[in-house]
């Protein structure tokens, strides 16, 4: 991926971060393992190159990114994968986050659902209710990372999870949690060979 191309995903990547790194839970979509079972591969290696840093910039990404790798890393290692150079790879890994808003409504498709709430004569209202009131009314920011893993000669995609969560502080890079985001999202992924 060219830097123009990478560049341009900073500012989403950075949405990213924020929504890993301080979110409690995940929502996770994990695409079907079927091809990268059928490989049979136990080798990968990264798309590209790790974020640089530069002393001018603010971007939360660069902070992130070091823990994002690390956490693939990790639980890919626990899983029988190894890590090799990208030449001798047999399939590469890379992420790509964009961001959204969640707006606090239900999806249109869950018809058996009211997004209404209904009321109980005679009971009082607690604190914990208001304060859930108020966290989820209105619009709330989110980030979706999406790992892909590509055969390394063909450049097929062979798997892809989505991770999205709410992002909470975006002032701060929490690596235990981005840690443990990246190891939910990869939890579906079955052990190498």
């Amino acid at each position: 991926m060219n830097k123009t191309i990478r560049g341009s995903l900073l500012l989403p990547l950075f949405t990213l971060l924020a929504t890993l790194v301080a979110c409690s839970g995940a929502e996770i979509i994990p695409g079907d393992t079927d091809l990268l079972v059928a490989s049979g591969y136990t080798q990968y290696g990264w798309r590209s190159e790790p974020l640089s840093p530069t002393g001018y910039s603010k971007d939360k990404l660069y902070q992130a990114d070091p823990a994002i790798r690390s956490a693939i890393e990790e639980r890919m290692k626990e899983l029988g994968y190894t890590l090799v150079a990208t030449s001798d790879a047999e399939f590469l890994i890379d992420y790509i986050a964009a961001a959204g808003v969640n707006d606090g409504l239900l999806e249109s498709t869950s018809s058996n659902v009211t997004p209404y709430p209904s009321a109980t004569i005679g009971r009082q209202i607690d604190g914990a209710s208001v304060d859930n009131a108020y966290a989820l009314g209105g619009a709330k920011q989110t980030g979706n990372l999406m790992i892909v893993f590509l055969d390394n000669k063909t450049t097929d995609l062979l798997w892809q999870v989505r991770v999205s969560s709410l992002i909470q502080d975006a002032n701060k890079v929490d690596t235990a949690a981005v840690r443990k985001a990246i190891r939910q999202g990869l939890s579906t992924l079955p052990s190498a060979p």
